[in-house]
């Protein structure tokens, strides 16, 4: 049977220091803060498997997408994850933005780079002529960012 998924509820990604990432994601891509708390115990225990976690995490959103930052607390002993974007497992999360050009300059400061370069669609199946960007930060996490033509 098809057609469980009813939509998106939110997008989360872990983050090692959930407070820079805040200052990132409200200041730089404009998300609202809708509330950060820790949680641990049972609830996170049974959902993940990992015996023992505790995290502070923050829920963000923008334009109907909800984001959930969160920074693990324990168990001790976590991986960080950076993947290349052609390893398997590895995804990213795109963004239409206004000025790619100036985004990229105001996510430098916060750790946030360009990696490999800005690229311009030159044939279908996306728009011809956006302009798109693949930034990563130390954490491992890939967000793609997309100037529309126009």
């Amino acid at each position: 049977m098809s057609g469980h998924v009813l939509g998106t509820v939110h997008t989360a990604i872990t983050v090692s220091d959930l407070t820079r990432e805040l200052g990132y994601w409200q200041q730089v891509l404009g998300f609202t803060l809708l509330g950060i708390t820790e949680v641990g115990g049972p609830l996170p225990e049974q959902e993940t498997g990992v015996p023992g976690l505790r995290s502070r995490l923050a829920l963000l959103a923008l334009h109907g997408q909800t984001v959930e930052l969160y920074q693990p607390l324990a168990p001790e002993g976590r991986a960080t994850y950076r993947p290349s974007p052609a390893d398997i497992g590895s995804w990213h999360l795109a963004f239409r933005v206004t000025d790619l050009a100036a985004l990229i300059r105001d996510s430098a400061p916060w750790g946030w780079q360009v990696r490999g370069q800005v690229a311009t669609v030159t044939e279908g199946p996306g728009p011809i002529g956006a302009q798109l960007a693949n930034l990563h930060n130390a954490d491992g996490t890939i967000l793609e960012f997309i100037q529309l033509p126009g």
